[in-house]
């Protein structure tokens, strides 16, 4: 395992109790960005830490983008997904448990996102939940090349907790340009609060939020031409397992 503030072994193990670890493309991508998550197709493109050799500094900043792009899996496919069955339990007229309400809520107010629609959306829950969440990161992170498009993408709050995630699965240095050294560490604890708010709940709810994503991602997969789908296999192995100094 890691030996930073997070383990990211975490990650794999509720992807994969659940069935929804993404297809894996185990290069680099092209372009830019170190890594790519899609959300639809529940495909991840980045190099895990084996291949990068023996520098340390290499597999950390390798380990660190894997990490962001598998919490962005955990987000899409446990977290925010099972928010919006125990919405649509709510829409459908079902009494919720104080946990299932509990839970609905911490998500909304964390990833600053109502669940709901038509006869259901809470427009003043949603206005305010921005308002805190940009009242807490005003003051988090500013580009120090002055670039605000990647400032704004930078303190959005599934990003946050992705790049919080990422950079507290190693032994990072906690003052980076621009940023706050409390903004990764707040950003993970975030995302370790709702992540086990979302193992206490009970299986049988995990379970068919599980099933209804699985579905969605095999109905996407057979309308796509994505070159990078192509090019993946499924993750047979914890990526983190052997990543200790």
């Amino acid at each position: 395992m890691a030996d930073g503030l997070f383990n990211p072994s975490r990650l794999y193990e509720v992807l994969n109790q659940y069935g929804l670890l993404p297809k894996h493309a185990n290069f680099s991508p092209a372009g830019e960005a170190s890594g790519l998550f899609s959300s639809d197709l529940n495909r991840l493109v980045a190099p895990d830490a084996k291949l990068v050799g023996r520098d340390q500094y290499s597999k950390d900043a390798t380990m660190a983008t894997l990490s962001h792009e598998m919490t962005h899996a955990v987000q899409n496919n446990l977290l925010q997904n099972t928010a919006i069955e125990i919405q649509q339990k709510k829409q459908q007229g079902a009494k919720l448990t104080d946990q299932e309400q509990q839970y609905l809520r911490a998500a909304e107010q964390i990833f600053s996102r109502q669940y709901g629609n038509i006869g259901s959306y809470n427009s003043a829950n949603m206005r305010s939940d921005i308002k805190s969440y940009k009242n807490l990161t005003n003051d988090m992170f500013s580009s120090p090349t002055g670039n605000k498009n990647f400032e704004s993408y930078r303190k959005s709050p599934d990003e946050a907790q992705a790049f919080g995630v990422g950079n507290m699965s190693y032994q990072s240095n906690l003052r980076k340009p621009g940023a706050n050294p409390h903004f990764d560490p707040s950003m993970t604890t975030e995302f370790d609060i709702l992540l086990s708010m979302y193992q206490n709940l009970p299986e049988s709810l995990k379970s068919s939020a599980a099933t209804v994503k699985q579905g969605q991602i095999e109905r996407s997969r057979q309308n796509t031409k994505d070159v990078y789908l192509d090019l993946s296999g499924d993750m047979l192995k914890n990526p983190f397992a052997d990543t200790t100094r």
